[in-house]
């Protein structure tokens, strides 16, 4: 009798099971059943966290987590997805400055639901100790991918799907991921040096969480609520809901994290509401950030006012010469104005510096001229190179003065006639924004002289171009005032100095420093919304929601001032009110 062959065993890496074991158990590759009870635990458990612990992730566990990424399935095993670990904190900056500034965009579509979404944390770029950036690089295009000819967009489909194993894989090992959807691909692409052909899917902070949330944190906070699934699942073919209308979409200082965790940990055992003080909560843990502790009770600021005057006040920019830029700043000095009265009556250390008046220094002024105003932007650059930077180091030297007298932090603000004119044109400069966008009738004009005003700008944003780096922005339309403001804020921000700002101008020159080095936005505080239609903008792009909206449009630091009991309001319920333990109340939930 001739011996049957034995079939040979499977080798490794191939199916093992056979025919006849597949049709006599249908379901037999399934898990157990506590393992698969485990992987539906994690997907329904799966949360976009926004609060993070500072605990580093071990390398070995983020390695854990990039694997399962790493395993998604991909169309014609194409493999599309990259992987870009961010760890260092000015960048995680640098991305959560990009985040700001579209958060505040985006909100403006949302109409009265807009202040609500302000309030919602919606992400955690620098309090994560690890960004991943999961980008979709489809390789050559001419390569033959199984496929990928009938639907060119499977590879980005395929990158979703090794963000959603990396995204349950975190979870069971405990971690949080947040998916951050904030800001503008070619901005995150400049940041991270992405090519232009890699297209950056998901920017995802990863990190032990500080929120074990049970539900959907939109879902907590009303915004929104997942649907039935009998509402999404259709038989055979497309199926409209019966009554469906169509609808529109739903809407380099060193941070001190810990610090800022400690100040937010002791809001949480506060006895109050989670969250109930809003934007002061906020307030508290960024003050906490910048400088290692949460606002004192009793700040006491050191108010920094620039004064220059500017070339194209003959052109009838403003309602008033230059000459009065000078008496403003001389009466400033004195304490007759807004800003001496505010300063004196909160016990506030002043400096008014003159980095550019037309005229000669007045008495109490400290005198630090780098010129007699600028030159006329329409004409040409306004600033040299040597006068812009003697105009930022007056800034940096008198910031620094300040930080050494021991205040807790720098309010800024100037005086300069027609320097609405140059800060309109400066927000152009920078962002790209239309004239009509950014110019507003500062001091007063009437119809005509804003038209004239709006001409003005616009011609001078024709002939320098836009946007420009800050340097150049600088230079192309000035404000010695407004580079000195800059050179303050980067300073203030160096010696980790919470910097409050006043409005449109300062909020300008603000935003130039913040250009010129994104760490810079980290230390800055918005006092208030003033009138001048062009600070929303400004405000939007440094990533800031003000405390305060009073229709100022005075200048001279004023409005900051008036934010100061705000802070320091803050301040003191943050030190003074009981916890939970301390009061002895019995806390649920």
């Amino acid at each position: 009798m001739q011996e049957r062959l034995a079939r040979p065993p499977t080798p490794a890496g191939f199916d093992p099971s056979r025919a006849a074991e597949r049709a006599a158990d249908p379901q037999g590759w399934r898990f157990a059943d506590a393992e698969r009870a485990a992987v539906h635990r994690a997907i329904a458990e799966r949360r976009d966290i926004r609060r993070f612990r500072p605990d580093e992730v071990p390398d070995e566990v983020l390695r854990r987590v990039l694997e399962a990424a790493h395993r998604a399935p991909s169309v014609g095993l194409m493999q599309p997805w990259r992987f870009i670990v961010v760890r260092e904190p000015a960048t995680r900056t640098a991305i959560r400055a990009l985040a700001r500034r579209e958060r505040l965009r985006q909100a403006e579509r949302f109409d009265e639901r807009a202040r609500h979404f302000l309030d919602q944390k919606v992400e955690g770029i620098v309090e994560a100790p690890v960004g991943v950036c999961v980008c979709c690089d489809p390789g050559d295009p001419d390569a033959e991918v199984l496929g990928r000819a009938t639907i060119p967009q499977t590879d980005v489909y395929s990158t979703a799907c090794a963000i959603e194993n990396l995204w349950l894989a975190a979870r069971a090992e405990g971690l949080g991921v947040g998916w951050v959807s904030f800001y503008r691909p070619p901005d995150l692409r400049r940041v991270l040096g992405i090519p232009e052909r890699v297209e950056p899917v998901a920017y995802l902070c990863l990190g032990w969480p500080d929120e074990r949330p049970v539900r959907p944190g939109l879902e907590s906070a009303g915004w929104a609520q997942r649907a039935p699934l009998d509402a999404v699942v259709m038989r055979e073919r497309w199926q409209e809901p019966a009554g469906a209308k169509p609808t529109s979409a739903p809407p380099r200082p060193r941070l001190d994290r810990d610090a800022a965790i400690a100040a937010r940990d002791r809001l949480d055992r506060l006895v109050k509401p989670p969250g109930s003080l809003g934007a002061l909560e906020g307030l508290i843990e960024r003050w906490a950030q910048i400088c290692g502790a949460p606002p004192p009770p009793r700040p006491r600021a050191g108010v920094l006012v620039f004064a220059g005057d500017h070339g194209h006040v003959a052109r009838g920019t403003s309602l008033y010469g230059p000459e009065v830029s000078a008496q403003v700043a001389a009466a400033a000095a004195r304490c007759e104005t807004a800003v001496g009265v505010l300063a004196r009556h909160g016990g506030h250390a002043l400096v008014v510096a003159d980095v550019g008046l037309a005229a000669a220094t007045p008495p109490g002024v400290r005198n630090l001229k780098v010129g007699a105003g600028t030159a006329d932007m329409l004409e040409g650059p306004a600033l040299r190179e040597h006068e812009l930077d003697a105009a930022l180091e007056a800034g940096r030297r008198l910031a620094g003065e300040l930080a050494d007298g021991g205040v807790d932090c720098l309010v800024l603000g100037e005086i300069g006639m027609g320097n609405t004119a140059t800060s309109a044109a400066l927000a152009c400069a920078l962002t790209g924004a239309p004239a009509d966008a950014t110019v507003g009738r500062g001091a007063g004009l009437d119809a005509a002289g804003l038209e004239r005003k709006r001409r003005l700008v616009a011609s001078a944003v024709e002939r320098h171009g836009a946007p420009l780096a800050a340097r150049e922005a600088l230079l192309a339309i000035g404000g010695l005032e407004l580079a000195a403001l800059a050179g303050a804020a980067a300073e203030g921000a160096r010696r980790g100095l919470p910097v409050v700002l006043d409005g449109y101008a300062v909020g300008v020159a603000a935003l130039a420093a913040d250009r010129d080095d994104p760490a810079v936005g980290e230390a800055l505080i918005a006092s208030h919304r003033s009138a001048e239609p062009g600070h929303d903008l400004v405000l939007a792009e440094l990533g800031l929601e003000p405390l305060l909206d009073l229709r100022l449009r005075l200048g001279e630091a004023s409005g900051a001032l008036i934010a100061l009991p705000v802070i320091a309001a803050a301040g003191a319920l943050h030190a003074g009110m009981a916890t939970f333990e301390e009061a002895g109340v019995e806390r649920r939930g």
